[in-house]
């Protein structure tokens, strides 16, 4: 791969064939994005069926499981859609004959004249004005279609709802059963939320990962201990797009991709990246320029929505936003941007400060790349948060660790058998990646490893070699 930058894809109607699913593996997808506010987990057996097929010692995915979160929701519009045109009177509410049903009594009871509802990400406004019977008139603000089940938004006011609904626990529960990798938690309030999500998890599976996705300006204020208390971080500027001025959203995207860096947690950047390509077969210019930047800020993965999961050219959606990043990286030399310094965690951080001498050594001598031999992912994320100009070959005995890697920016990891020593592990590693023709004979690399291997948290050695 000669791209660093990872790609999350969510998967749906639009690829719902085992060829689909491979096309897009193919086209550049490294994490498969499982949405759990759209259909059944019996259509997402076979899409967790279809990626594990494609799994090799060589090419990992991870699967990712979307909690749908505390979202309120359009109820069962009549025809399934209502087409709204600017200036449009219609109604709204939870009583008999809304032209837009509700079925949310937190949203309900905090709707009053002249509030303000969103659709969607905010593509349908309306304006509401007086209530009559459990049903308010309202003016359409902004044209389009809202559609049943659609997501709504009361502007300027927030619902101390619980984090995780009874239908988030069924998907944990079914998520777990099929061997996810990562969970991501919506509508993040503060750094509890996500420790109650693990407290659900841990018992089930400890080694999935979570992620929490920062939509709530909630989750913005208390950014710090959202990122402490988690494995990973989503920025959803959709719902973030919707709580804050919209002219916000790009410093605020900076602000979590910055911090996260600077702690070393793998970052997603999320939403209407390619946008019109749910309808067409190129991206605007100023879509190709924001997932640029979202690479340029630092970000370990750029998400696909709609756009795979139920556009019209989903393979050609990864296979652009592929291209986008490895020709951004090739302009960048390194991930992060100029000036920006990082150094290991404060403590005791034995692995952090050998990441950080292992990529210093291989940017002096320009070796071809760093090898690591890693039991649970902690040191090729370690290297990663360094942002080294060359790449980080892992190999792992653990599966798990293998499919989690392929979240985790400039990290191509390989599966490896068990092994009773060092030596034998460096042999299958170089052999493994040379195979790849990622590594050639005469190669300089730096190995960053613990001894002894296999042991998680041992970190502690580094060597300088030629590849054989």
């Amino acid at each position: 791969m000669n791209r660093r930058t990872k790609i999350v894809a969510t998967l749906g109607p639009a690829v719902a064939s085992a060829e689909r699913v491979e096309a897009l593996e193919r086209a550049g997808m490294n994490v498969a994005r499982l949405n759990c506010s759209h259909g059944d987990w019996d259509s997402k057996r076979d899409f967790v069926k279809w990626v594990r097929e494609l799994h090799t010692g060589l090419s990992p995915l991870a699967i990712l499981a979307d909690l749908q979160g505390p979202k309120f929701r359009v109820g069962d519009i009549e025809g399934g859609s209502l087409a709204v045109q600017i200036g449009d009177r219609l109604t709204i509410g939870a009583g008999h004959g809304a032209a837009i049903p509700m079925k949310d009594d937190e949203i309900f009871a905090a709707m009053e004249p002249g509030s303000r509802v969103l659709f969607g990400d905010g593509e349908v406004e309306i304006r509401l004005g007086e209530c009559r019977g459990g049903v308010f008139e309202a003016e359409a603000v902004t044209g389009g279609e809202i559609k049943s089940r659609k997501g709504m938004t009361l502007v300027g006011k927030s619902f101390d709802v619980p984090c995780l609904t009874e239908k988030d626990i069924q998907d944990v529960q079914e998520a777990v059963k099929y061997g996810v990798d990562y969970i991501a938690l919506s509508y993040v309030r503060r750094g509890r939320d996500m420790e109650e999500l693990r407290r659900l998890v841990e018992p089930l599976d400890p080694e999935v990962r979570l992620i929490a996705k920062v939509e709530t300006r909630e989750a913005l204020d208390r950014i710090d201990e959202v990122i402490e208390a988690s494995d990973a971080v989503m920025v959803a500027r959709g719902d973030l797009g919707l709580q804050m001025d919209i002219e916000d959203v790009p410093h605020a995207q900076k602000t979590i991709i910055r911090k996260c860096n600077l702690v070393g947690k793998p970052v997603i950047t999320a939403t209407q990246m390619l946008e019109s390509m749910m309808t067409s077969a190129r991206p605007t210019r100023a879509e190709a320029s924001d997932v640029a930047n979202a690479i340029l800020d630092g970000t370990d993965a750029v998400m696909l929505s709609g756009e795979t999961a139920s556009g019209s050219y989903p393979i050609e959606a990864v296979r652009v936003m592929a291209k986008v990043a490895a020709t951004t990286e090739a302009t960048l030399g390194t991930r992060h941007r100029a000036g920006q310094k990082l150094s290991p965690a404060e403590g005791d951080s034995t692995t952090e400060s050998v990441a950080l001498a292992a990529v210093q050594i291989a940017q002096a001598l320009k070796v071809r790349a760093i090898l690591t031999a890693t039991a649970s992912g902690t040191t090729p994320r370690a290297v990663s948060k360094f942002g080294p100009s060359v790449p980080i070959l892992a190999a792992t005995w653990d599966t798990r660790t293998q499919n989690q890697l392929s979240l985790v920016w400039g990290v191509e990891a390989a599966l490896m058998p068990p092994t009773e020593n060092t030596d034998e592990a460096v042999a299958f590693l170089v052999k493994s990646f040379v195979e790849r023709g990622m590594l050639q004979s005469g190669d300089r690399y730096v190995l960053a490893t613990g001894y002894p291997p296999g042991t998680r948290g041992s970190t502690n050695m580094i060597v300088v070699q030629r590849v054989p």
